[in-house]
């Protein structure tokens, strides 16, 4: 009995309860495969790759033509009712003698009680070239976070992208980034909008190179800000600012005292070297 996915749900209970009382049923999950042509199985596998799915040969070259779940007593009931199903010379693996046309049988799982998850498929629109991609496999091509954080200033909204390759991914970040790179002869704004972490704030220092004076400091915006408030004053002129070196020490997360923080920072590093701290709040009594 070859049992399709809607009727395999509606039976799936009473199989727990059978399984439980020792009636030993086997729930097969299986896939029924036809051997393609060599320049079928080669244009099968690069479409794999470009999804970025790697699978076996035996998966990403060749046809894949049923899915499905058959409940049964027994592997030898099982191969039995494929074979009355599909012929008697199908193959239960795979095997590079296999021509093409022949077709082969692959067990996915036998008493799969999360069996759904495999009729699953993820379906979703390529933001570069607008195909439609759907496929069984994991989550699609997208920005990491890091690439989102470092190759597009953070900007939420790249973060939702979905690609059906590789390829198309590398051509969309390539056009994006050239959209919003600052050209020379234009100005280029940094938002509050572009950082995203949810966090208490930041501890940061800056460094001297030339003296190795330093300066310990804290705030809740993105530090670039603070970082340019610096530079407008006496202590750090923006003619020197090849002589500086500015630092994130610490993402404080949130709940935590800020305060507290900068102040336990401020202390250890006054500790280590008091002649070159250019901090004065919080280092009375600090040896």
């Amino acid at each position: 009995m070859v049992l399709v996915y809607d009727d395999w749900l509606q039976i799936h209970t009473s199989l727990q309860d059978r399984v439980k009382r020792g009636n030993q049923m086997l729930e097969i999950l299986y896939r029924i495969y036809e051997v393609a042509d060599p320049e079928t199985a080669k244009q099968n596998s690069e479409k794999d790759f470009e999804f970025g799915l790697y699978s076996s040969i035996s998966k990403s070259q060749n046809n894949e033509l049923v899915m499905d779940c058959l409940i049964c007593e027994s592997r030898e009931e099982f191969k039995k009712t494929i074979k009355d199903e599909y012929g008697s010379s199908i193959s239960f693996r795979y095997s590079r003698k296999l021509r093409p046309g022949d077709l082969y049988c692959v067990i996915i799982g036998e008493h799969c009680y999360s069996t759904e998850k495999y009729f699953n498929k993820v379906m979703f629109t390529c933001d570069c070239c607008g195909a439609t991609v759907e496929t069984y496999y994991g989550k699609p091509i997208c920005f990491s976070d890091y690439e989102v954080r470092n190759y597009f200033y953070g900007i939420e909204g790249y973060a939702e992208k979905r690609f059906c390759s590789h390829k198309c991914k590398q051509v969309y970040e390539n056009r994006e980034h050239n959209k919003i790179k600052p050209n020379d002869d234009e100005e280029f704004y940094i938002t509050k909008d572009m950082f995203s972490e949810k966090v208490s704030g930041y501890i940061y220092k800056i460094s001297k190179k030339s003296t190795g004076e330093f300066y310990i400091g804290q705030t809740m915006y993105a530090p670039v800000f603070r970082w340019g408030q610096h530079l407008k004053t006496e202590r750090f002129p923006i003619e020197n600012i090849i002589d500086y070196q500015f630092e994130v020490i610490e993402i404080v997360p949130p709940g935590c005292n800020i305060l507290e923080r900068e102040k336990y920072w401020i202390q250890k590093f006054y500790k280590d070297n008091p002649e070159k701290s250019l901090n004065i709040m919080c280092t009375k009594g600090v040896t």
